[in-house]
């Protein structure tokens, strides 16, 4: 059935919500002071409408830029890449700030006024920021494509205003590519390094055949901006191939400051102008001068060069693997003396260093984490039995921020602070940075 509906908030996942009678409904593309006509399903729950007609613009609508973006038929409409590429940017980084502050009251039972969040820091470009995307390889076009919102079918991209423009034209010429090579890879992620001019992929293949490397060698040469490949398949070690491994300015327009590799199938912020921005906000929080810093998933060291710049120390710890490999290469000799690096689970290793020190000892002024999205559960646990006096956490996922800072304020420790950081404009998501004190 079609209903008209008044948009009056969004939801935590992006959506706008609007009230048939007392049924909310949420609805894709539509923003708060937008009267729209929905088509919905009947029922008494909770719906999700499709957007049919805009009746009235609300106040912090923008039209977007790409033909891709909105609601519509065919193969090149409903792109699920942005959610918000028709929201004001500051109406965005207000309801970023919003949601996050209810998922910390709801999920970490931090209420308002209890600590200091502050305004969100916004990305320096809300447009063409991404170095790096992942894609899929759509056979029938031969292009590399996003899925359509909530489906998977291909949208045949033309273009993407999020990628930095020389990703995204990487982008337009890998897809035809690929498929003239002949490689079934059922997901791809490319990388651009403005540093080094050249670009680098991670292909995932069912498996890692000798005609799966002859074909990525061909590939190779065919696309002389492809300087070289990681091929993936489940059960199987990582190939090489060509050089994969790029290097990005850490702090982007001051090359003076250092270098960092990157390699397409690890880790690394998409947004390298904000990644600056957000491990300034960072280190000013933790304040690691002349301290010897605990830094638990370190991962390919994003903020380990930058703390050894102002720690007296650093001990930093990741699991086994190409991330470590990568930090080691970038740093093992920068500081002689002061960093160390272990291998291994991070909270574990956090434990063994606090019986290590013996009980009721402090071993290090400071600590780092910034885990992965499923975030540090038992985290406050090992930070007490550390004695760690501050603390700073990284999270690029507000619900599992808000269950373990719940968990250190249960183990004695104060959220003194929280500063959210807009590492992906256009879409729901935000990073934090909390910073955790022992009274």
């Amino acid at each position: 059935m079609t209903v008209e509906l008044a948009i009056g908030d969004l939801a935590p996942g992006g959506e706008g919500v609007g009230r048939d009678g007392a049924r909310p409904v949420f609805v894709p593309f539509a923003v708060p002071g937008d009267r729209v006509e929905v088509e919905v399903s009947a029922g008494k729950g909770p719906a999700r409408g499709e957007l049919r007609r805009l009746l009235e613009a609300g106040p912090d609508r923008v039209q977007p830029p790409c033909r891709h973006f909105g609601p519509g038929e065919g193969p090149d409409r409903m792109c699920g890449g942005c959610e918000w590429l028709h929201l004001r940017y500051g109406a965005q980084l207000r309801q970023k700030a919003r949601a996050l502050g209810e998922t910390l009251r709801r999920i970490g039972w931090l209420e308002p006024g209890s600590f200091e969040l502050r305004p969100v820091v916004p990305s320096p470009a809300p447009l063409c920021y991404r170095s790096r995307a992942k894609f899929h390889l759509d056979r029938r076009s031969g292009r590399l494509c996003f899925f359509r919102r909530r489906s998977h079918e291909p949208v045949r991209l033309a273009e993407c205003h999020l990628l930095e423009r020389e990703l995204d034209a990487l982008r337009e010429v890998a897809g035809p590519a690929l498929a003239e090579a002949g490689l079934p890879a059922q997901e791809v992620t490319l990388e651009w390094s403005a540093c080094d001019g050249r670009g680098a992929a991670a292909l995932s293949l069912p498996a890692i055949s000798p005609a799966a490397v002859e074909r990525t060698e061909r590939l190779l040469s065919a696309l002389p901006s492809l300087a070289g490949a990681v091929l993936l398949a489940e059960g199987a070690a990582p190939r090489l191939l060509g050089d994969p491994v790029l290097r990005h300015q850490r702090w982007p327009a001051e090359p003076g400051r250092g270098l960092s590799r990157s390699r397409p199938d690890v880790f690394r912020q998409a947004n390298r102008r904000a990644n600056a921005l957000l491990v300034e906000a960072a280190l000013d929080l933790l304040r690691p001068d002349g301290e010897a810093v605990l830094e638990l998933f370190c991962g390919a060291g994003n903020f380990t060069g930058p703390l050894l710049d102002r720690a007296a120390s650093v001990a930093a710890v990741e699991a086994q693997g190409p991330a470590l490999d990568l930090a080691r290469r970038d740093l093992e000799g920068a500081r002689p003396g002061r960093l160390r690096f272990f291998a291994g689970d991070a909270l574990a290793l956090a434990r063994a260093l606090a019986r290590e020190a013996g009980a009721g000892q402090a071993r290090f002024g400071a600590a780092l984490l910034d885990p992965p999205r499923e975030g540090a559960k038992g985290i406050g646990q090992a930070l007490r039995d550390l004695c760690v006096p501050r603390a700073v956490y990284v999270s690029c996922d507000p619900a599992t921020l808000a269950r373990d800072l719940r968990g250190c304020v249960e183990a004695g420790y104060r959220v003194a602070a929280v500063q959210p950081v807009d590492m992906f404009p256009q879409t729901h998501h935000v990073e934090a940075v909390a910073l955790l004190e022992r009274p």
